[in-house]
């Protein structure tokens, strides 16, 4: 189990009920979300440093990001 701080545990519960969510599927979605953004950067990263790969621009249009 994991162990996180009170005011980090109550910020959690506050941002789920703004969201309208119960604490566990607003983390869930939350950390899903994190994923695919990091998903995303990592492969942005990748096209930058390939040879003829994907301006910056181009790929922030394509993906919304």
């Amino acid at each position: 189990m994991i162990q996180i701080p009170q005011p980090t545990e109550n910020l959690l519960i506050t941002a789920a009920r703004v969201a309208g969510q119960s604490p566990l599927v607003f983390l869930d979605a939350l950390l899903q979300e994190y994923l695919e953004d990091r998903q995303d950067i990592e492969q942005a990263e990748i096209a930058l440093k390939e040879e003829g790969g994907v301006s910056l621009e181009q790929f922030r249009a394509e993906h919304g990001v």
